[in-house]
């Protein structure tokens, strides 16, 4: 009796084992074999997705959780937890064999994040693994005024400054650049601002352009005369000014790129495109709101350069 006994317990405890074998797989039966992402993403990039392959080595299908850290990051560091344990998206019926599942990734904050994945059973922690992605700190476009020439034509009755602008325009960029530029002439003698025009260029990216639409002829033109100005309009030139021999004029120019979509607030964009957007007042990333009411982003938008000369120098 006591045999038969010791028969059925040892019988009834390899029932449990089996059965808490069966219940609980271990970490060879389900086990994360491959983590796939971009080696780099770029600042505000979402869109771009985590590709995580389980391998259930069950025969039958398992139901797992799973928690992901630093794959969504704000401006501020902080980790976006929506994907967890307890998220609906963090739950998953995972059949036998490979099993590929997505998940998104974007950054507010430059720099390597360590992206981390954890697989659980009921609570239990099975399997983990990471993988790092880096964010670089943001390209700041270079945009440069050349230094400025003139060629001087000088006659008994009028000395003619014509003068000729560059630009170089280093934004490494596929498509082009909207450039603004201001050019203002002031008498140096009196302070009085004689012109001042703004003309907008399409620049393309590494490369010089003059700062001229009209191919050969100058960015301006000033004409000092011996006694009366001439009735010369030098068209096609826009920028004209006439004074008199012993009159300074102080050339500025002032170029300008403003981005044209990061400079935008994510909800401005949507009512742009006649679709509603209930929050307003923040800044908006792709769908990441900031929490920095009305703040620029990062680094800087808008990038400026400047040029000042003396007509005549001497």
């Amino acid at each position: 009796m006591r045999k038969e006994y010791t028969i059925l317990t040892v019988i009834f405890i390899l029932a449990i084992a089996v059965g808490i074998y069966w219940y609980y797989p271990t970490g060879d039966d389900v086990r994360i074999v491959k983590l796939d992402a971009p080696d780099t993403l770029y600042l505000g990039d979402c869109g771009n997705l985590l590709n995580v392959t389980f391998r259930n080595n069950a025969i039958t299908p398992v139901n797992i959780s799973i928690n992901i850290e630093n794959a969504i990051i704000d401006e501020n560091g902080t980790s976006f937890t929506n994907i967890n344990p307890d998220s609906p998206y963090g739950k998953f019926t995972l059949l036998p064999g490979d099993n590929t599942k997505n998940f998104l990734l974007g950054y507010l904050t430059p720099g390597t994040h360590n992206v981390r994945v954890k697989v659980y059973q009921n609570g239990r922690l099975i399997d983990k693994d990471h993988i790092n992605v880096t964010v670089p700190m943001p390209y700041r476009p270079k945009l440069s005024l050349l230094p400025f020439a003139y060629r001087i034509e000088t006659t008994d009755d009028y000395d003619v400054y014509r003068i000729y602008g560059y630009l170089l325009n280093d934004m490494r960029q596929s498509d082009s650049s909207d450039i603004s530029v201001q050019i203002s002439i002031i008498n140096d003698n009196t302070g009085e601002i004689v012109l001042n025009n703004t003309d907008n260029y399409h620049i393309v990216p590494n490369r010089i352009e003059a700062l001229s639409k009209w191919k050969g002829k100058p960015l301006a033109v000033i004409e000092l005369a011996h006694n009366e100005s001439s009735n010369e309009t030098y068209v096609p030139v826009p920028n004209v000014v006439k004074g008199k021999v012993g009159y300074r004029y102080r050339v500025n120019v002032t170029a300008l790129w403003s981005d044209p979509w990061l400079d935008m607030r994510y909800d401005q964009w949507y009512e742009e495109y006649g679709q509603s957007f209930e929050k307003k007042g923040y800044w908006y990333y792709y769908g990441f709101r900031s929490e920095k009411y009305y703040e620029p982003p990062q680094f800087d938008r808008i990038i400026t350069t400047h040029d000042e000369f003396i007509i005549p120098s001497g």
